[in-house]
């Protein structure tokens, strides 16, 4: 009985798959919802205030009208660094402990411009805003007191997390079954970062597949 149930599913599922394929062929850029996968690097400052480069990879979501859409993005870069903070909070002339830093999550949200009537290659570009959250952050000892740990442990707490303007510039190309793009962001850093490194700007650089899942608009 099982055997049956899963030929009779495997069956479906090559019947659909031409029917799948030819719908996303039929369906324009315009009015529609992509789901997409991608991946590319990010430049970021190290704590030498050197730019490096670190792996990203993510998924993300497309809905476009006419002109516009809207855009969100979530992904995880992969590095490993370090940063500095104040070594004891009572005493400023103390100076500076190592924090090793690793991986920082990215959540990115826009609004895109389309602009032009394009059959298959579509320019665009966004303003949104991107958080970015360091995953793991440890203080390195020595501690003098617990007064200094708590305090460590407080300013990763407080700037683990931080909001910055987000500006994209990119394009999107419609192949038969999904369609390819490249893209590019900039984000300013901000100085109450765990992240900042000395450098007021990080870039990423993406390539990747997106789908389309059908119409982004109720058309009964």
């Amino acid at each position: 009985m099982r055997t049956m149930r899963a030929l009779t599913i495997a069956a479906a599922v090559v019947v659909a798959v031409p029917t799948i394929a030819t719908a996303q062929q039929g369906r324009s850029f315009k009015d529609a919802w992509f789901w997409g996968i991608k991946g590319g690097g990010i430049t970021i400052a190290d704590s030498g205030q050197a730019y490096k480069q670190a792996p990203f990879v993510g998924v993300e979501w497309l809905i476009t009208r006419t002109h516009g859409g809207l855009y969100i993005s979530g992904g995880e870069a992969f590095f490993s660094s370090q940063t500095f903070v104040a070594r004891d909070p009572v005493q400023p002339d103390s100076g500076l402990r190592v924090v090793d830093i690793k991986n920082m999550r990215k959540l990115d949200i826009a609004l895109m411009a389309f602009p032009g009537e394009h059959r298959r290659f579509h320019p665009y570009a966004g303003i949104g805003l991107s958080m970015n959250q360091i995953v793991d952050a440890d203080p390195r000892p020595p501690f003098g007191n617990a007064d200094q740990l708590a305090s460590a442990n407080q300013i990763i707490q407080d700037q683990k997390v931080a909001f910055s303007p987000l500006l994209i510039f990119g394009g999107q190309y419609a192949l038969k079954k999904v369609s390819v793009f490249g893209q590019g962001s900039v984000s300013p850093t901000q100085t109450q970062f765990i992240g900042y490194n000395g450098r007021s700007m990080s870039f990423l650089y993406e390539l990747g597949l997106r789908y389309n899942f059908g119409t982004s608009i109720d058309r009964d």
